[in-house]
């Protein structure tokens, strides 16, 4: 399988030893961004991978890019654009103290990227999915532009494509609304991640289960779910990570997953002692794509997602790191963190 994301690249700088931000002298590097974390992972499972983006011409766009070769991703759709990396700073919460992020991502390389920069033949060629998530037509008007046109370029080229709908209400600030820019992306898309809060503030669609305190089961979301079915037909899945937080250090999660005939819940997973749930998300993404092609039970496909968020739990940095064999494994055990000899 051969898959494209498209997306803005980030660097994370991390206050270390869960230090606060007034008490920071100096910060851990890591590489991310939800569309490469996603692909990243799917190269671990053995996809071709690759990213449609852009980064500075400097010796810091060079040691992102080859961050991303290392994990085996096609970097040819990155281009050499603008005069600076997004970033972001990650304060570590622990035990009842919350982690806090700050975003400095203004003017980023991946803002001066318009549509007529790529020869979308070449981008797609061999291509069998695209991957974009809410937040790259968040950041920009030609970041809107130049997703929307992948999207269109991909379907009519038949290519499967799926989406994570986050919602970030702060970059939505170019003059347009999510309302007048996500529905367009989601008509073409077949699988899509999202909480029913989301859904409403990027489509403007209601949701009956968004009263709700917490949302504790895959049939809580049917209705909701298959009602962004009937208004994007196109689209076949609805999943979403449910995470039931104890505290900084402990969560719970469980996936769901709708179709039309089908409401679908994972095993649970528990949690203690995370390291970094920063990318859980984009794991369970990964996970979901790969789950859904290589697997003909779909609890297997929600379960592998959920066992790759889960693993991404307990790993440093942005994205899993780690192969199909491992998840399979976690999968599986019947008992869990033996030493594997």
């Amino acid at each position: 399988m051969k898959m494209i994301s498209i997306g803005e690249l980030l660097m994370r700088l991390t206050v270390p030893d869960k230090q606060r931000f007034s008490q920071a002298r100096n910060f851990n590097l890591d590489i991310g961004g939800s569309e490469a974390n996603v692909a990243i992972a799917l190269s671990q499972f053995g996809w071709e991978t690759g990213i449609i983006s852009a980064l500075p011409a400097n010796e810091l766009g060079t040691r992102v890019k080859s961050e991303l070769r290392m994990k085996g991703l096609d970097t040819s759709s990155i281009l050499n654009k603008g005069s600076r990396i997004g970033l972001y700073f990650l304060e570590e919460g622990s035990s009842l103290r919350s982690s806090k992020i700050i975003y400095d991502r203004s003017d980023s390389s991946f803002n001066d990227l318009t549509p007529t920069d790529f020869d979308w033949n070449s981008v797609f060629e061999d291509v069998q999915h695209l991957h974009w998530s809410a937040i790259t037509p968040a950041i920009s008007e030609n970041a809107a532009a130049i997703c929307r046109v992948a999207v269109d370029k991909a379907a009519e080229r038949g290519i499967t494509i799926s989406c994570d709908l986050h919602y970030r209400k702060n970059l939505w600030n170019y003059g347009k609304t999510p309302k007048e820019v996500i529905p367009g992306l989601l008509e073409k898309s077949t699988i899509v991640v999202g909480d029913p809060s989301t859904i409403n503030a990027l489509t403007g669609i209601e949701m009956k289960s968004m009263s709700n305190n917490s949302i504790e089961s895959a049939d809580e979301l049917a209705e909701d779910y298959r009602k962004l079915m009937y208004h994007f037909p196109s689209v076949k899945y609805v999943s979403m990570l449910l995470r039931t937080i104890i505290n900084a250090n402990h969560h719970k999660l469980k996936g769901a997953l709708v179709s039309k005939d089908q409401v679908i819940e994972s095993r649970p997973s528990d949690i203690v002692n995370i390291v970094d749930r920063i990318g859980g998300g984009d794991a369970y993404m990964a996970g979901l794509l790969y789950g859904l092609n290589h697997f003909e039970d779909k609890n297997d496909s929600l379960n592998f997602a959920i066992t790759t968020s889960a693993l991404k739990h307990t790993i440093k940095g942005d994205y899993y790191c780690g192969n199909y064999e491992e998840v399979t494994e976690v999968m599986h055990a019947k008992q869990l963190g033996k030493i594997i000899r």
